[in-house]
C-alpha cells in the first residue's frame, strides 16, 4: 500500500500533559485531514473510475501521524500510476480481443497533482496483443508531501500555540 505520513515529534518534558496532546490530535484531525484529502482528490479529479481515500491516526508516547492512502475499488489503478509502468505486452484474454481507441491523452502528467480529464480519439480498433510503451512515475505521494509540508507545520503550531493558551 502506498501512503503520506505527515508526524510531528513531542518532547515529553513539555507534551505530557493531556490537553497539548488532545489539541495536537484535534487539529490532525480537524484540519490536516481535509487538507490531505483535498490534495489526493486532485490527482484524481479527470478520473472517471476514482478510489476513496482512507486515513489512520497513530499516536505513540513521543510521536501523532497522520497517513492517508488510496482505498477501495480503484486503489491499485491509483498505486499504479503513482508507481508508474515499465513497457510491457498486454495480451487479449483466450480467444478475445483487446478494444481501444488508438488516440489518447492522459489525465495525469508527471511533476503536477492535478488531474484533468483523460482524452481518446480515433476510431476503435481490436487486437489481440499491444505493447503498452508504459508510463512515468506521476509520484503523487512525493508531490503532495511537498505542498503539504509547510501548511502542516503552521497547523502543528497553531495546534500547539492553543493548548498552551488552554494551559
Amino acid at each position: 500500500m502506498v501512503s503520506i505520513t505527515v508526524k510531528v515529534t513531542l518532547p515529553k518534558t513539555k507534551f505530557a500533559n493531556k490537553k497539548w496532546l488532545e489539541e495536537i490530535a484535534k487539529v490532525q484531525r480537524q484540519t490536516s485531514v481535509p487538507r490531505l484529502r483535498k490534495l489526493f482528490q486532485k490527482t484524481v479529479f479527470g478520473w472517471s473510475e476514482k478510489p476513496d481515500f482512507g486515513w489512520t491516526q497513530r499516536r505513540t508516547s513521543d510521536e501523532m501521524s497522520i497517513s492517508m492512502y488510496p482505498s477501495g475499488e480503484n486503489a491499485e489503478k491509483w498505486e499504479l500510476v503513482n508507481a508508474g509502468s515499465p513497457p510491457h505486452i498486454i495480451n487479449a484474454r483466450q480467444g478475445g480481443f483487446l478494444r481501444f481507441r488508438p488516440g489518447y491523452r492522459s489525465a495525469t502528467i508527471p511533476g503536477s497533482i492535478q488531474s484533468r480529464r483523460a482524452y481518446r480519439s480515433g476510431k476503435y480498433g481490436a487486437w489481440r496483443r499491444v505493447s503498452h510503451p508504459g508510463f512515468e512515475a506521476r509520484k503523487f505521494t512525493e508531490l503532495i508531501a511537498e505542498e503539504y509540508h509547510n501548511p502542516y507545520i503552521n497547523d502543528m503550531q497553531d495546534a500547539i500555540n492553543e493548548a498552551a493558551k488552554n494551559r
